[in-house]
């Protein structure tokens, strides 16, 4: 989030284009579906017409009513080797309309484009790292149309010599959760669920991937189970905690699993890379909170997905600059150590420190072997506010932050007092952060929680000595 009603994304994009003498020159136009133009009449089956212009286009990379998204790709070059992914040069200028911004490495740093000859008249195409700004929150689902146009030049005389409109994207929807579990045979927990109160349909395919993180359906990561289409509306998900698919038999099998997810709603795919963490992660915690309640307590509560030969949980705590302490004992709720099914523990600490304290637990299995979890904080009691910053006023440009009672994933800005961001940090989960090297000087800190939009600035003093 950028703003209560804009926000940044950056992602990947893949798509199959077949290549023809008119498809020399390929633009890409996406819209958020309440400014879509329409521009291209859809049903017509004579195209070679009049490319959109600044009237449909974007002359900034966030004006709004207008595209988020204008790409231009040279394909003029042809195949490469079958199977071998080859650069595309990303235009600069959009030749139709010089006044148009287009969406290019300057403005959107990283960003790549290959292609790689599949065979046939066949392209495959990989957009990676492509960021956009959204006038709408990034909270919730976002509703994308997209156009795509084709010439045999690049001028600003060319026409559309082919096209294909209104393509439907769906972002943030619908989401998937869940995670391998480690039984004999494999198998996946799995949830998919919608913002949407109308039903949607959806399926979904699960591909054996081949390590390198990058889905590469069909070729490198192989299809190995399917299943739907099912219905599902924002009441109503989809779970299945037994979900299997081909190989899952075989002894120990280590593969991550792909999750891959259509909608009727939309044209694009959802994806989530299920992780093998079977035999690397003894116990596998699904959250850890800490809360401090009425009377000078603290609630500390944890859930794991699944546990290997687990002992139990050590809980320890530091109080201010203090040293770390262990406060407690919980034994492991699975027999014999083995679970994989869901298991909630919690535990009150009677805690009535004025000072922040900061909390972890430390899994022990049955043969001694240990791994810390997150640390997470709470405010000294009596402290009311809903973000601690300390020490503040600083003296060494050290500050440590607890966001505590904020849920859900939270972007950090700090700002001195001409407005300069000074450090940045996007999609924070954790409730506490530590920010090192600041001068002397005055600060802001930005915080908005991307779920509900809210945000919150806190003004720091650094005072180095």
């Amino acid at each position: 989030m950028i703003g209560p009603n804009k926000c940044q994304a950056t992602f990947n994009i893949q798509f199959d284009l077949g290549y023809n003498p008119g498809g020399k020159y390929v633009y890409i136009h996406s819209y958020l579906d309440a400014n879509y133009p329409a521009f291209f009449n859809c049903s017509s089956s004579t195209p070679a017409v009049n490319p959109p212009t600044h009237t449909e286009l974007g002359t900034a990379v966030d004006e709004i009513g207008k595209s988020f998204a204008d790409i231009g790709l040279d394909n003029s070059t042809g195949h490469g080797a079958l199977n071998t992914p080859v650069p595309v040069t990303i235009l600069s200028t959009y030749s139709p309309d010089p006044t148009v911004v287009l969406t290019k490495p300057s403005n959107s740093p990283g960003m790549t484009v290959t292609k790689t000859f599949t065979g046939g008249t066949t392209d495959h195409f990989v957009m990676s790292n492509v960021k956009v700004i959204f006038n709408q929150s990034c909270s919730g689902m976002l509703k994308v149309k997209t156009d795509v146009w084709a010439s045999n030049a690049n001028a600003a005389t060319s026409k559309a010599q082919c096209y294909i409109c209104a393509q439907q994207q769906i972002f943030n929807d619908p989401t998937i959760t869940g995670f391998k579990r480690c039984t004999n045979p494999r198998l996946l927990s799995l949830g998919i669920q919608t913002s949407s109160t109308t039903p949607i349909n959806f399926s979904y395919n699960l591909y054996k991937s081949d390590g390198d993180a990058s889905f590469e359906p069909g070729t490198d990561d192989i299809l190995v189970g399917s299943a739907g289409p099912f219905t599902i509306s924002a009441g109503s998900p989809y779970a299945d905690a037994n979900v299997s698919y081909t190989g899952n038999k075989e002894a120990g099998e280590k593969s991550d699993i792909w999750v891959a997810v259509t909608s009727s709603e939309s044209s694009n795919t959802i994806l989530s890379l299920f992780s093998n963490l079977c035999g690397s992660l003894p116990v596998q915690l699904t959250y850890f909170n800490a809360k401090r309640t009425n009377g000078g307590n603290v609630s500390l509560s944890w859930q794991t997905a699944q546990e290997l030969n687990s002992s139990g949980f050590e809980i320890q705590r530091q109080i201010g600059d203090g040293n770390w302490q262990v406060i407690a004992f919980v034994h492991s709720q699975a027999i014999n150590g083995n679970s994989n099914s869901p298991l909630t523990y919690s535990y009150t600490d009677n805690n009535s420190a004025n000072a922040i304290t900061q909390y972890r637990l430390r899994t022990i299995d049955l043969d001694g072997s240990s791994k810390f979890s997150d640390i997470r904080s709470v405010r000294g009691d009596g402290q009311a506010s809903r973000i601690i910053l300390y020490p503040n006023p600083s003296s060494d440009g050290k500050i440590k932050v607890v966001f505590e009672d904020m849920s859900g994933a939270r972007d950090v800005s700090l700002t001195d007092m001409s407005g300069r961001i000074i450090k940045q940090w996007e999609g924070i989960t954790n409730n506490n952060l530590e920010i090192n090297n600041i001068t002397s000087g005055y600060y802001s800190l930005r915080v908005i929680n991307r779920e509900t939009g809210e945000q919150s600035v806190e003004k720091i003093v650094v005072s180095k000595h």
